[in-house]
């Protein structure tokens, strides 16, 4: 009966120890998580509590002195009733639309030439990465200028060889595709980095099989390449499209949101009624709320449809 007690009381006192030392652990990890808990509940949790109030109310900031009137979803209302709300969310869906699929088709191909046998893989990834950082004000002042159908370089050069001019920035149609190709000029190298990590990790030695095999090599890109990556594609085109879907400095610098409100997006809008026309920060501030549960919604749907496909 002693010997049962005293093994009895030895196993409490291992699991007071064990408990103790992963208390210890969880409370290490917690203060090391803690510095970046606090900057997400400043910059992020606090920012989207104060937002989603200022959307309840008819809020403005008058000549320095703060108007809030509690109006509950009125502003929800009145962004639904707003032809302009449609159509500028309408153009937040035509970059993605355009951009993501170049920009992933285009940053896939050349990940597979510079990790296939080419020379001087490590500069072309250099050369191709430096839009990326750059200041994306830096690159749309830039276009505009190339762009421009007056003094425009581009414009110049289809003049020598007596081709008429160009209204890249001018004309809606236009306007809308030049912005999403100098969005894929910019961003395009970042998705080929990402790229390429995932496609060196895919074992070289199903290659060497499929070769052995007398495989093309569409069916390697097809039946191994694709499968292995998957996962990462899935990542560049949830990432892509909501990028794309708050496509805002370019705009802003290129064209203003014209012509005729053609390259206006939401975020853009929400900008513009918040600091421009209006400035009403509670119905700028209920279509941010929209735009916040419109790309969760589209991402969730991608992630899904990847998922299922899997």
């Amino acid at each position: 009966m002693e010997a049962r007690t005293k093994e009895i009381a030895g196993r409490e006192r291992k699991s007071i120890a064990f408990s103790a030392r992963k208390l210890a652990v969880m409370r290490d990890g917690y203060l090391f998580i803690m510095p970046s808990m606090i900057i997400i509940a400043l910059f992020t949790v606090y920012p989207t509590i104060r937002l989603f109030w200022l959307s309840l109310n008819r809020y403005r900031m008058v000549e320095g002195n703060q108007q809030a009137t509690f109006i509950g979803l009125e502003n929800y209302v009145s962004a639904v009733d707003d032809s302009l709300f449609w159509k500028t969310l309408w153009t937040s869906f035509y970059f993605p639309l355009v951009i993501t699929p170049i920009q992933t088709a285009l940053a896939l191909l050349v990940a597979i030439l510079l990790t296939g046998k080419i020379r001087f893989p490590a500069f072309f990834r250099t050369v191709y990465f430096i839009p990326v950082v750059m200041s994306f004000v830096i690159v749309g002042m830039f276009w505009k200028e190339m762009l421009n159908t007056n003094s425009g370089l581009i414009n110049g050069i289809l003049a020598l060889v007596h081709v008429p001019q160009i209204s890249f920035l001018t004309d809606p149609s236009l306007a809308k595709l030049s912005i999403a190709m100098v969005s894929i000029w910019k961003s395009w190298g970042w998705y080929l980095v990402i790229f390429i990590a995932a496609l060196i990790q895919i074992p070289k030695e199903l290659f060497e099989s499929a070769d052995i095999d007398g495989t093309t090599p569409w069916q390697r890109f097809l039946y191994i390449t694709l499968p292995m990556i998957r996962r990462t594609m899935l990542f560049v085109i949830i990432v892509s499209t909501m990028n794309c879907i708050k496509l805002f400095t370019p705009i802003l610098v290129m064209t203003g949101g014209g012509p005729s409100n053609s390259t206006r997006t939401i975020v853009h809008h929400i900008w513009m009624t918040a600091f421009r026309t209006t400035n009403n920060f509670g119905f700028a501030g209920a279509m941010a709320i929209m735009l916040f549960f419109i790309v969760v919604t589209i991402s969730f749907i991608q992630y899904m449809l990847m998922k299922n496909e899997d």
